[in-house]
């Protein structure tokens, strides 16, 4: 079995969206862990004297904001007071001023239009942020938000779906394909199959002397599959049953 699976794809896309600076810097780098880097520009703090425990609490911050949490909600989620959830809201806005003015705009938008749309232009209508009494519109604003990210990422990873699935079954004429996913496709054709996807992963189980190709095929077409103003970065492993995977890293062909 050879999977794929996205390096924080919704982190990604809310740094492509909201056009901040400094997340667009740090997701841009090749190397480093992301929720190691955040915490220590943000409070100033080196790297290297970040703990897992605040690694963790930024990762689970993040995806609250993501997911459009309020100040109670996060204190749940951070085990703290609300008061400290919502000083930890607005200190992160300050230091992140495009994501900031971004959530505001996705709500505002929505407002106006009634619906929010993903990357690729599908639309989730949601007319109870303008009708409804003020727990319907809390949700809706919330739903807003990540609507825009999740369903962006939904459409990234059915367009990487699309490609390694017409390389693999010769059909690459059907999308548009780069040299190099031509040359592994004559490699590859009929000898691994896509059997599935989980979330933001793909599965292929592939004969083990292609091993090597598949994983750079799915590298390819999941990384190349939207153009954003941050790279996208898919992981690769590879293990003869899903829960013996191991890291995998495929050579350039």
């Amino acid at each position: 079995m050879v999977t794929a699976d996205y390096s924080q794809i919704e982190l990604r896309l809310m740094a492509h969206f909201s056009k901040d600076p400094t997340l667009i810097e740090l997701l841009s780098k090749p190397d480093g862990d992301v929720f190691t880097m955040i915490p220590s520009r943000w409070v100033g703090k080196e790297e290297a004297l970040i703990s897992s425990k605040e690694r963790e609490t930024t990762k689970r911050f993040i995806y609250g904001i993501l997911y459009g949490m309020g100040a109670n909600s996060l204190a749940e989620q951070l085990e703290c007071s609300t008061e400290e959830a919502a000083q930890k809201i607005q200190s992160f806005k300050r230091f992140f001023p495009g994501v900031s003015s971004w959530l505001h705009e996705a709500v505002a938008s929505c407002r106006q239009k009634g619906y929010v749309e993903t990357l690729m232009g599908r639309r989730r209508f949601l007319t109870k942020i303008m009708a409804g009494n003020s727990k319907e519109k809390a949700k809706a604003q919330r739903q807003a938000v990540n609507s825009i990210c999740q369903g962006s990422a939904a459409d990234i990873i059915k367009v990487a779906m699309i490609r390694v699935h017409s390389v693999i079954t010769n059909r690459t004429s059907e999308v548009d394909s780069t040299d190099e996913v031509t040359r592994i496709f004559s490699e590859i054709g009929g000898k691994c199959h896509l059997i599935l996807q989980v979330h933001d992963e793909l599965v292929l189980e592939v004969d083990p002397c292609m091993v090597q190709q598949a994983g750079r095929l799915l590298q390819i077409c999941m990384e190349e599959a939207a153009s954003l103003l941050v790279p996208l970065r898919a992981k690769i492993k590879v293990g003869k049953t899903w829960g013996s995977l191991e890291p995998f890293y495929p050579e350039p062909c």
